[in-house]
């Protein structure tokens, strides 16, 4: 291995790792989140309009300019009819549908690792053949835990934190869900606090491109997967 090949434990050479794969993947990085918000948007304001939301909405969107609290009002109204239930269902599912696209960033890390090429459709690792139902499933599992958990914010973090490795558990090592996050819950007891930092630089660097006029954000976005490999590769130490 190179001299200036990061990849060694502690907390320090873990983040250089992360950020290490994250500048080696600069141009995926970037095609990821085109494509991850662009699935987002075009999703989100479909679903919206077939549902009859967007008429709604319209109705009342001049209160927005001359009576705030009114337009709130409304809105609150509007969030209690049958077809905005419909919607926030609908859009667990496409959250699920857009996800897997994480585990295409995990195989091009891999790759790196095993000192392979690398090309855009290794980003669509997590559709391919039967993988993509069982990738699927657990994003739709683990976006409609999460909603309800966030209502509490501990709640929300611990279901991040016990579920942290087990997307790359499920590609890399072909475990089960729930064998995945007993797996996390373990690696959790041992490190936990390199696991807390880790979490928490991914999470500022990742919103710090909000900065750079939200264009950064296409590149800094996608860097939590790029941590989450980091410590994923330091405390299982699946390959060499």
């Amino acid at each position: 291995m190179e001299n200036n090949d990061p990849r060694k434990s502690g907390i320090e050479q873990i983040l250089k790792t992360a950020f290490w794969y994250w500048n080696k993947t600069l141009i995926y990085q970037l095609f990821y989140s085109l494509l991850y918000f662009s699935l987002f948007f075009i999703g989100y304001f479909y679903l919206f309009k077939y549902f009859g939301l967007w008429d709604e909405f319209s109705k009342y969107s001049d209160l927005v300019r001359t009576d705030l609290p009114a337009f709130n009002k409304k809105m609150e109204e509007i969030a209690r009819l049958p077809q905005a239930r419909n919607f926030s269902l609908a859009f667990f599912f496409l959250l699920a549908l857009i996800n897997p696209l994480n585990v295409g960033l995990y195989k091009i890390f891999r790759k790196i690792d095993l000192k392979e090429p690398i090309s855009t459709n290794d980003l669509f690792a997590g559709y391919l053949g039967f993988d993509f139902f069982k990738f699927f499933g657990f994003y739709l599992f683990w976006i409609i835990i999460f909603t309800y958990a966030n209502a509490f914010l501990l709640l929300g973090i611990f279901w991040l934190l016990i579920t942290l490795f087990s997307i790359p558990l499920m590609f890399f090592m072909d475990v089960k869900t729930f064998e995945g996050i007993g797996l996390t819950i373990k690696a959790l007891k041992k490190n936990f606090g390199m696991i807390a930092i880790g979490c928490v630089v991914a999470l500022i660097f990742g919103l710090s491109g909000l900065l750079l006029f939200g264009i950064g954000f296409l590149l800094t976005f996608p860097f939590w997967n790029a941590m989450v490999y980091a410590l994923y590769q330091h405390i299982y130490k699946e390959i060499g």
